[in-house]
């Protein structure tokens, strides 16, 4: 062990007195993975937790005056973490339009499983893998084992790894052999001492970790200084949590519980009427009901009866994070205003008009459970989902409301990316536009809508005749279509598209959903489009494809989809897809191959919309419940030695209007998954229906 590191560890005792709790959180190597200034350590990220960082650490790839490196990661759950690092080294200034402005770089996965040993006095342990895929190049490929303690304020890390050479000569390795480090507080400043060896170099320097920021979505900043050798370099990295744990959910209901007026006991919810003595009569109380839903924003509203029990239809094109939240306000007030002989609340989602989901639960189960979340075994044994037995709209008796629409046109903005990370022409390439999607109910089922484009910007390489022109967004009026969704029996649902497409083509899409017969969580998916392509110099490769795949879900939050493609460019083949939700943002893991070409991939899913939008209206203005961001890279074989960019090989179906992200909630609703949101109901209530209530 290098003789700087053995003096910190000597020095550590010296420091303990003074030191007290460690500081949160946890740092991000330079090589892409969590850790120390350079090492990995047993740590991984938290479940549902991302990770972005940005370093100029020297890897010893020649003799250059500019270095990067950037890295994504990700917390998968049990244990495992996935992160996607880009090394780019060049000379400045650099004014060529094509130039190897990526020699002496690389573009890789790491991977680190942290191993389920859990036991008093045992440390973290974790295998990991650095720099593979990407380039057949290799630069900095290695395999370690490392274990990871925290004794008082010290923390520490120790493994073993092995190391594959370096396609440079004269570069040396950069994770080999035993390497070590030390971590250790400074008092309680939130800031540490590190030192390490990495098997090869030695590196120390120091880290900040920020408090926790609400602004910023409840992220961490961590800043790190790092001399190595004669060279000295900066860290900063930012680890944001994806979704919320189970007290961080309920905290802010907490808050709007406390903010706002009390809800009254259960005695008193009942006797309200205005007397203030005479219990509210049955039409007063629907007629607050109907008044209360309204006030939310939402649409289609009906109230009305089945026997005792309550029924409440709605369409929601305001909660557009997720579904749950417009249930949560539905089910919270229908609860709470719901007739005193009520046992039952039916709850009837609509989409487009169409019925989507039917929920249901014990009345006074649920309005218990508004005043104490304890009480939650009552709801989840009550709580029904799926078609409702005995529901019928006629045999409803409706007391309020209509199924006309009260929005008439909907107009939702939604940016529009393409680009290329770390590929043999340059380091980052773009083409942003603004896309504009006005849509209008017919029927039932049925939407007319219009994407109109405007471009923003875009890099030198997307430019016409440029290496990457087919990617360059267009502007004008890029779909015009009609969309009919139906079901066809009592649980496929179908969605046919016809219009316009990309511009100056005629087509048709066509979707279909299908649930498992005996797995009624799994599903059968078929996906196609046909276009007939009007002036082929426009419209690079061609746009008919298809996909028939089967999704296999895990659990509510895991899905793995498997299945067979027909891609945009002619070729056949199949696809591996694994699924992760963290709250309402999906991480996508995917492999697909035709025409001899393999790609695998990363694609992010997140909404891009408040939480809470604008409420129904003749205009309703909103954004876009499901922004997706891919990056993609070629396989290298025997017959691909360089993961060279082919922009339109092997492109998957893309539909105009995807059904399961516009009615299904983006295929989360099942029952399973509504168990595990009970929290969230409760939640969306407190912020956004009792203040509706008096």
């Amino acid at each position: 062990m290098n003789k700087l590191l053995f003096r910190v560890l000597l020095a550590c005792p010296l420091l303990w007195s003074a030191a007290f709790s460690h500081a949160q959180g946890l740092g991000v190597a330079s090589i892409g993975a969590v850790g120390g200034l350079h090492i990995p350590s047993a740590y991984v990220l938290g479940t549902g937790e991302a990770a972005v960082s940005l370093d100029n650490d020297d890897p010893s790839l020649g003799a250059f005056n500019h270095h990067r490196n950037y890295t994504l990661g990700f917390g998968l759950g049990a244990g495992v973490e996935l992160f996607g690092r880009l090394n780019h080294n060049q000379n400045l200034p650099n004014n060529q339009p094509y130039s190897a402005e990526l020699i002496g770089g690389d573009l890789s996965a790491n991977f680190k499983w942290q191993l389920p040993v859990q036991g008093p006095g045992l440390p973290k342990l974790a295998l990991g893998l650095t720099d593979y895929g990407g380039n057949a190049a290799v630069f900095f490929r290695s395999a370690y084992a490392v274990a990871s303690d925290e004794v008082g304020p010290l923390r520490w890390s120790l493994g073993y790894a092995r190391s594959q050479p370096s396609v440079l000569a004269t570069a040396p390795r950069v994770l080999d052999g035993v390497f070590g480090g030390a971590e250790i507080r400074l008092w309680d400043t939130r800031a540490t001492l590190l030192a390490e060896t990495d098997g090869i170099r030695s590196h120390a320097g120091a880290r900040y970790y920020s408090p926790v920021l609400p602004w910023l979505g409840n992220a961490q900043l961590v800043g790190s200084l790092q001399r190595s050798a004669d060279a000295t370099s900066l860290n900063l990295s930012l680890v944001v949590p994806l979704q919320a744990d189970y007290a961080t959910r309920n905290q802010p209901a907490r808050t709007a519980a406390q903010a706002h007026k009390p809800l009254p006991t259960l005695d008193a919810s009942l006797a309200v009427a205005s007397s203030g003595t005479a219990p509210a009569a049955a039409p007063q109380r629907l007629a607050a009901l109907y008044r209360d839903l309204l006030a939310a924003g939402l649409e289609r509203v009906r109230v009305g009866t089945i026997g005792t029990d309550l029924v409440v239809e709605y369409e929601n094109q305001r909660y557009l994070h997720n579904e749950v939240d417009a249930m949560g306000v539905v089910l919270g007030l229908a609860a709470e205003h719901a007739p005193a002989q009520s046992r039952r609340l039916h709850v009837i989602t609509r989409k487009a008009g169409l019925v989507v989901f039917e929920t249901s639960v014990s009345a006074p189960s649920y309005r218990a459970w508004l005043r104490d979340a304890v009480e939650s075994s009552a709801v989840l044994a009550t709580l029904g989902f799926g078609q409702l037995p005995g529901y019928n709209a006629d045999t409803v008796q409706w007391e309020l409301g209509s199924t006309q629409p009260t929005t008439r046109v909907r107009l939702a903005l939604s940016p529009l990316v393409n680009y290329t990370v770390g590929t043999e022409i340059g380091l980052f390439d773009y083409s942003v536009a603004l896309q504009a999607r006005a849509s209008t109910p017919l029927w039932p089922g049925a939407v007319a809508y219009a994407d109109v484009v405007q471009r923003i910007d875009n890099s030198i390489n997307m430019n016409p005749a440029r290496a990457f022109s087919s990617l360059r967004h267009r502007n004008g009026l890029q779909t015009l279509a009609v969309q009919q969704s139906l079901w066809l029996g009592s649980n496929v649902l179908a969605s046919v598209g016809a219009g316009l497409y990309q511009y100056n083509t005629a087509g048709v899409e066509a979707e279909a959903i299908a649930p498992v017969p005996g797995r009624n969580q799994d599903s059968v998916h078929l996906r196609g489009r046909v276009v007939r392509v009007t002036d082929s110099s426009d419209v690079p490769g061609t746009y008919n494809a298809s996909s028939a795949s089967y999704r296999w879900r895990i659990s509510p939050a895991t899905w793995l989809e498997g299945g067979v493609n027909s891609y945009s460019d002619g070729s056949t083949g199949p696809a591996l897809a694994l699924t992760r939700w963290f709250g309402d943002v999906s991480l996508q893991m995917f492999a697909r191959e035709g025409g001899g070409n393999r790609f695998v991939g990363l694609e992010l899913s997140l909404p891009l919309t408040p939480r809470q939008g604008l409420g129904a209206g003749k205009l309703q203005l909103g954004g876009n419940p499901r922004f997706v961001a891919p990056i993609r890279t070629l396989l290298t074989s025997d017959t691909d030695q360089a993961n060279f960019q082919r922009p339109n090989a092997v492109r998957p179906v893309d539909l105009s209007y995807k059904a399961e992200v516009e009615l299904m909630n983006s295929g989360r609703m099942t029952t399973d998954y509504l168990h595990t949101q009970l929290p969230r109901l409760r939640e969306s209530f407190y912020l956004f229906g009792r203040a509706l209530m008096p």
